[in-house]
């Protein structure tokens, strides 16, 4: 386990109901490239903050990079229409892109 997951596993130890602990935690194992432990945190991230553009993102980042696509269109949704109300261009045409890459494989 790297270091920068055990840092996060115990500052969220520390501190359960800290969200930006758990996303930090999750960030750590999508960048591991561990996305099944990755998932479970981001889905708690977006469970509390419905607003949270970035959270839906990586969680369906990490669902693609984890072959379930089927699982990534709802949060690609939520990502496009929370970007579009906060004005982040970048995350929105992330989002549409992948998207179009999951449907067109369909």
């Amino acid at each position: 386990m790297s270091e920068r997951i055990s840092l996060f596993l115990k500052k969220l130890e520390d501190n359960k109901g800290s969200l930006l602990n758990r996303f930090s935690l999750a960030q750590a194992f999508f960048e591991e490239g561990k996305y099944n432990q990755a998932i479970p945190h981001l889905k708690e991230c977006v469970q509390g903050r419905a607003d949270w553009m970035m959270a839906y993102l990586f969680l369906a980042k990490a669902y693609i990079a984890n072959g379930q696509e089927e699982f990534a269109r709802e949060p690609l949704d939520v990502t496009i229409k929370l970007a579009k109300e906060q004005s982040h261009e970048d995350p929105e045409n992330e989002a549409k892109a992948l998207l179009f890459e999951i449907n067109k494989g369909n």
